[in-house]
């Protein structure tokens, strides 16, 4: 990342989820895994998803994520409190665009982009946003942003 700036604005997350490093993150060199911070990326769209989808991880319809990338920018270290940002930056027919930023007090440690598709839980395919579900995704969208929608 050249410039990110624009990932670590405060600003544009909505949502904030507290997390922290455990003993188990850690690697061989004393710093956090890079798969531990997936995993950090991952429970803050978990209460995401379980804010906009009530009952989420059950009912007729889920998000299941089909692409995550994460940006790193700094190490961590055992002991850490963590903050992370997530905002929606895109919504699709099927599909839901989030962002995730996450840091220790006020250094940015990574980035990261994650899509989703709606699918039927029976039938496995995706299916339509509806108009309703799409109205609250909208109270998360990034507010720095267009969204094309």
């Amino acid at each position: 990342m050249d410039d990110d700036s624009k990932f670590f604005n405060r600003d544009r997350y909505p949502l904030w989820t507290d997390d922290h490093v455990r003993f188990c993150d850690l690697d061989a060199l004393g710093h956090v895994n890079n798969n531990a911070m997936g995993t950090y990326f991952e429970n803050a769209r978990a209460q995401f998803l379980s804010l906009v989808t009530p009952g989420w991880p059950k009912g007729d319809a889920i998000f299941v994520l089909v692409r995550t990338c994460i940006s790193f920018k700094h190490e961590l270290h055992l002991p850490a409190r963590l903050k992370v940002g997530t905002c929606v930056t895109k919504i699709g027919t099927t599909s839901l665009h989030v962002a995730n930023a996450l840091y220790q007090d006020q250094t940015p440690i990574a980035y990261s982009e994650a899509i989703s598709v709606l699918i039927d839980q029976e039938k496995r395919t995706p299916i339509k946003i509806s108009d309703a579900l799409r109205a609250t995704l909208m109270k998360y969208l990034d507010p720095t942003t267009q969204n094309d929608g």
